[in-house]
């Protein structure tokens, strides 16, 4: 088994070697051929037209392929050069006009970010009314100093602030602003809905329609009795008029009254009470919850009355009021 294999490898390596051998020889053959032929000399001639001297020179074949491979290589190199140089130039072109496009939005956004930050500066005197109206004095500081806005992105931006166009750091004032804005309008809604609040548990609306007969304050007496001093509103209407309750509370009275007449006595929030007088008729018994709005009786005459009307009357800690100013918005 051994001989067997040692016999096939050397069979197989003299064949190799064989073949090695007669392609080398071939190929030196050709090689020599290929170089004979190359070294061969090829005579170039210019003879001028007067043939008084002729110029002649020898060059090999190689230096002939060497030319016109070179020239070739030139040809090819050059209208690939010229091909790139027309798609460079298209390019070129088609990015300056891209960056005429680019240029002509930032000069619109330049613009449009000039009259947001103008509007900013507009609404800025209004929005501080609005907050010292909220605040309830006028020493509220600078409500548009906002020193943590933003501050880390903003320190970064300063460090390439001379590559930046200037509009970056208008957008982030006026972002700022907004930010303050956002909160001086968090801060007066609240104030906006506590008042609410209040108003809508105060006495805030007319009892009945009709025309004012008389202030509140001192008066001439309407039955020759000198001056008295009044302690409410008379709203003169005709007869039935419906009056009804300025606020939400509980009817504590609900009936005659001296010189009230029939009349209706509501407690509200805050330590208000309402008194409606010289009705006709009530309509509510005592112990009633009532709300604003609701239906309490009628304008009449009762009582010490010269004529048909509603004597309204707001008292604040068992103290008489005038009731205008919290008519007035209303009139």
């Amino acid at each position: 088994m051994k001989y067997s294999i040692r016999h096939f490898h050397n069979k197989f390596s003299r064949k190799l070697y064989e073949n090695y051998f007669v392609f080398h020889k071939r190929f030196g053959k050709v090689w020599n051929r290929f170089l004979e032929k190359g070294h061969e000399k090829m005579t170039v001639m210019f003879i001028p037209h007067n043939e008084k001297r002729i110029f002649n020179f020898q060059i090999s074949k190689f230096i002939v392929f060497f030319f016109l491979s070179l020239f070739v290589v030139v040809l090819v190199t050059s209208s690939y050069a010229v091909i790139k140089n027309q798609q460079i130039r298209s390019e070129e072109h088609k990015l300056l006009s891209s960056y005429n496009d680019v240029r002509a939005d930032l000069i619109r956004y330049e613009r449009l970010t000039n009259e947001i930050y103008d509007l900013i500066d507009d609404m800025k005197p209004e929005i501080e009314e609005l907050y010292e109206l909220a605040a309830g004095t006028d020493q509220v500081g600078d409500i548009w100093e906002n020193r943590d806005f933003d501050k880390e992105d903003i320190e970064k931006l300063n460090k390439i602030k001379r590559i930046l166009p200037d509009e970056i750091f208008s957008m982030k004032d006026a972002q700022k602003d907004l930010v303050s804005t956002t909160k001086t309008i968090k801060t007066i809604k609240n104030f906006i809905n506590v008042r609410s609040k209040v108003v809508k548990d105060t006495p805030s609306i007319i009892p009945n329609s009709g025309h004012i007969s008389s202030l509140f304050g001192w008066r001439r007496s309407p039955f020759g009795l000198g001056r008295d001093f009044h302690t409410g509103i008379d709203i003169a209407a005709s007869a039935g008029t419906v009056i009804r309750a300025t606020a939400p509370g509980v009817v504590v009275s609900s009936g005659w009254m001296g010189g009230y007449g029939r009349a209706v006595r509501i407690k509200h929030k805050f330590g208000y009470e309402t008194i409606y007088g010289h009705m006709r008729q009530t309509s509510v018994a005592k112990g009633t919850k009532i709300n604003k709005g609701d239906r309490i009786g009628y304008v009449g005459m009762t009582g010490n009355a010269t004529g048909n009307h509603c004597h309204y009357e707001i008292r604040l800690g068992g103290i008489p009021i005038n009731p205008y100013p919290y008519m007035s918005r209303m009139w």
